[in-house]
């Protein structure tokens, strides 16, 4: 029975088809479990079913890596005699000289399930929606007195690709295809059209079998099973429907079968899981649910308004307290829907790409990866960490090899850029091949870890502690000592920045001149920051006793981070090095984010470096994702106004009507680069979630801060569920009636300090365990797992 589409708090919703000519998949609105994946685009007429899975990806090259380490010998001899742009090219000059070449695959579509919807006149009152806490994508749209809905989403439960057209009357004509996806206007590529030619579909009035081959032989495809209370007969290689005011499809891909036995399997899953839309979609929404609503966040000022509305206010003055609720609602949305435990990591494109040779769709470790990830320690997600760890854990024989070589260490080397099939270098350029912190970097994430669930004993010692021990090899062989003793990490790159004294000409436009230099500054926050966790946690843990003392030799000889003659934290702290601000990477503001090195109340004076080296960042060299790092930076300034600045521009320049984000504006507005394909990134939309996160939430193994860095327009609001290492924290605040509640539980007996917002001065706690510190600051005793303490601003 056909029923309007109700909107909620957790809907987005639009007024306007997908209308990115050509590529409409870019917003499209989507649906996920994890693995299998839908974009649902077109519109009242014809309507497309993209599907998609984490798992399938084609045409890269994994070759042999050649022994080229002797090649790090010159690069150093030459780095000596001050050398840099001949250095630079000796390790990836020796691997062209030995014909070495690799590439990275890309994600290969499944294919689209194709619909056409006969019209009897002209559409009115057309809306799409999605319903992020249940994963459901609708439309609806009167056709002179009828009335019709579409609603679709991809089952946690029973694994399958639920479709629906309802009717007021019995008045539905379609058809349905399934075909290999296609972009309107654009050639297919010469490598896929290997694929193409083996696609293979059989139909029937009720079932379309579709198959195809990917370039390694093995199959990929889906069952489609239509059902209506219509006519139905098969034709043309179409089925077609009549005189229907239901229909009903499900789908069941699959993927990297290894002989045809992929669609009878598929085929019998589905008749093994028939059951109706409505008690399919019961099934699957408490699964959803559980992760959607595993924290929470509302913000006053929510109007209910369409995305085109909400980004039209953003584009002409400033984004609405309902578009950034929205917005971290929505990259959430994204992230459970986009990867889980138990499946790929999240890509940059996440599980939707639509194009077949899309720019930059892997796993990239010089921030992106990184950045999807930020969010979900203090938004309750931490365990979907695991998939990321099982996929780097996966690749550490190649990382091995790549680290013997290339540099003749032992340990890892982690090439910046990965897919699932691929861990040699792909990306044969100095700024990639010669940057040895992206094993260092994800190692973050592994103690990270440690931190909010050091219970999990097993887990730690059979897939974290060996992973941090290869990076710790690595590093242990590879850092280079002065004759004063302090360190020297050569070569060093700060991704993917060249010293301004070593940039070219104008009239020489060349990507990534010279990035080859020694002691970048993120290098040695890196180094620094990984040993620090790596000895706790060995202490801990009571392994690595005998290693302990090479560690601690490594991190005395760190000294203090430089500034330069503007008084700003220099980005390369060998003086050789000038600063170069025309970037869009933060990657010497590592020690303040995502580091947790420095912050306002341990370390005020350092972060005026920080400032100052962050406010001289040119805003036409930014890109979506640079904006939100750069606000997240702000909001570790304790800078609200200017950290939502930041995400407003990144709202006006790369961000599109279905929340999809871009790497940027392709329109010279002047807020980022100019790049004419202004690919999708959706690493921008998760780490938004972690920007507002962090203006809200400041949180550190010894170090909380609350609402550290609101801006104006997000003065009341509350949060729930928000975690912290040790434990849980919801908020609940008005700033303009002064008012702040907090409840916090405990994950283990801890101790920590908490800094309140100036405007909280007359807070009481509800219980004994707390000492004042200093004004507004307090710390707080948690002496059992499960112990609640609760506190109010009494004004």
């Amino acid at each position: 029975m056909w029923k309007p589409i109700i909107l909620t708090r957790d809907s987005i919703y639009m007024q306007y088809p997908s209308s990115w000519w050509r590529e409409t998949w870019r917003e499209a609105l989507v649906s996920g479990n994890g693995h299998t994946g839908v974009s649902f685009y077109g519109g009242t007429k014809e309507q497309t079913l993209m599907v998609t899975d984490g798992g399938l990806w084609y045409d890269g090259e994994a070759n042999k890596l050649p022994d080229v380490h002797h090649a790090l010998e010159r690069m150093r001899s030459k780095m000596d005699q001050g050398m840099f742009k001949e250095a630079s090219w000796e390790l990836v000059n020796e691997l062209k000289r030995q014909g070495y070449h690799s590439k990275l695959e890309s994600p290969l579509p499944v294919g689209d399930l194709k619909i056409q919807i006969v019209p009897h006149g002209t559409f009115h009152d057309y809306l799409r929606v999605l319903q992020m806490d249940t994963g459901e994508v609708s439309c609806q749209w009167r056709d002179q007195d009828v009335r019709y809905r579409c609603d679709g989403f991809v089952s946690r439960a029973d694994d399958m690709i639920l479709y629906r057209i309802q009717a007021s009357t019995p008045v539905i004509c379609a058809n349905f295809m399934a075909d290999i996806h296609t972009v309107p206007g654009l050639e297919i590529p010469e490598c896929y059209q290997k694929i193409a030619v083996q696609k293979h579909t059989e139909v029937t009035d009720d079932w379309i079998l579709y198959e195809s081959s990917n370039l390694d032989g093995r199959y990929f495809g889906m069952a489609i099973h239509i059902v209506s209370n219509g006519t139905q007969k098969s034709q043309f290689g179409r089925i077609f429907v009549e005189s229907a005011d239901e229909i009903t499809v499900m789908i069941h891909p699959f993927i990297n079968e290894t002989s045809k036995k992929g669609l009878p399997k598929a085929k019998d899953w589905i008749l093994s899981h028939s059951k109706s839309y409505d008690d399919l979609l019961a099934a699957h929404i408490p699964l959803h649910t559980k992760l959607y609503h595993s924290a929470e966040l509302e913000l006053d000022g929510y109007n209910e308004k369409s995305n085109e509305s909400l980004l039209h206010q953003a584009f002409t003055s400033e984004q609405s307290p309902e578009l950034m609720e929205k917005m971290w609602k929505f990259g959430r949305y994204l992230f459970i829907s986009g990867t889980s435990e138990n499946d790929a990591p999240f890509a940059l494109y996440g599980i939707w790409s639509g194009n077949y040779q899309p720019i930059w769709a892997h796993n990239m470790a010089n921030e992106n990866t990184q950045m999807i990830y930020w969010h979900s320690f203090v938004g309750n997600l931490a365990d979907f960490h695991r998939s990321l760890f099982r996929y780097y854990n996966s690749k550490i024989a190649t990382f091995r090899e790549n680290a013997q070589k290339l540099f003749g260490c032992r340990g890892i080397y982690m090439t910046a850029g990965t897919t699932p099939g691929v861990s040699e270098p792909t990306q044969v350029v100095p700024v990639i091949i010669n940057w040895v912190g992206a094993a260092g970097w994800i190692a973050q994430h592994y103690s990270t870890y440690v931190c909010y669930r050091p219970e999990d004993e097993n887990y730690i010692k059979s897939e974290i502690l060996p992973y941090l021990e290869e990076v710790a090899a690595f590093y242990e062989d590879f850092i280079q000592y002065k004759q004063d003793g302090s360190i020297k990490v050569y070569p060093s790159v700060s991704p993917e920045n060249t010293p301004q004294n070593f940039m070219p000409p104008l009239s020489e436009m060349i990507a990534h001149p010279m990035p080859t230099t020694i002691n970048s500054t993120i290098d040695l926050a890196i180094i620094k920051e990984f040993f620090t966790n790596l000895i706790h946690i060995s202490e801990k843990y009571d392994c690595f006793h005998e290693r302990r003392a090479g560690w601690e030799k490594i991190l005395r000889s760190i000294p203090p981070y430089k500034t330069n003659e503007l008084g700003a934290i220099r980005e390369w702290q060998d003086e050789q090095f000038e600063d170069r601000y025309d970037h869009r990477h933060l990657s010497h503001i590592y020690p303040v984010f995502p580091g947790n090195e420095v912050n306002t109340v341990d370390q005020p004076q350092e972060i005026k470096k920080y400032k100052k080296a962050v406010a001289l960042r040119k805003i036409d060299a930014q890109t979506g994702w640079s904006m939100v790092h750069m606000a997240i930076i702000y909001a570790r300034f304790d800078e609200g106004e200017t950290a939502a600045q930041c995400l407003d521009n990144m709202a006006k320049s790369c961000l599109l009507p279905n929340f999809f984000t871009l790497h940027n504006d392709w329109r010279g507005m002047s807020i980022t680069l100019d790049i004419d394909s202004a690919p999708v990134q959706l690493d921008a939309a998760l780490g938004y979630v972690d920007a507002i996160q962090e203006m809200i939430l400041y949180a550190s193994k010894d170090l909380l801060k609350i609402l550290p860095a609101l801006p104006k327009r997000m003065n009341a609001g509350k949060v729930q569920h928000f975690c912290y290492p040790d434990g849980e924290i919801s908020i609940d605040w008005n700033r303009s009636e002064y008012r702040l509640d907090i409840e916090m539980q405990a994950a283990r007996a801890h101790t920590i300090r908490i800094v309140l917002p100036a405007y909280a001065d007359s807070f009481i706690w509800g219980n004994s365990n707390v000492r004042e510190v200093t004004s507004g600051i307090y710390e707080i005793s948690f002496k059992q797992k499960g112990d609640i303490m609760k506190g109010q601003n009494q004004k």
